[in-house]
């Protein structure tokens, strides 16, 4: 399995309307996307404000989040985790 994790800052004061795009835009796209099995939305109410969205995927996603039309976010990056399998002795 893929992890991709989103993670992204949030203009001051914004973190609703992040969260909002994320749930009603980004969300939808990614799931809709060949290969994505699930997403999750994490969020951080510290200074600053940010955004995460991990998505999990059965092979390698062909998927790009893009940016809001206005300014909610200040910078966003994405990476690919692999899982490991844990092994207990």
């Amino acid at each position: 399995m893929i992890v991709r994790m989103w993670e992204a800052t949030v203009s001051s004061g914004r973190l609703d309307e992040a969260i909002a795009w994320v749930r009603h835009d980004l969300v939808p796209r990614a799931l809709r996307t060949s290969g994505c099995l699930a997403a999750e939305i994490l969020i951080h109410e510290g200074t600053p404000e940010s955004i995460v969205l991990v998505t999990r995927w059965d092979l390698a996603p062909v998927f790009e989040e893009g940016w809001p039309s206005d300014e909610i976010l200040t910078r966003a990056r994405a990476q690919h985790l692999k899982t490991l399998r844990t092994v207990i002795d």
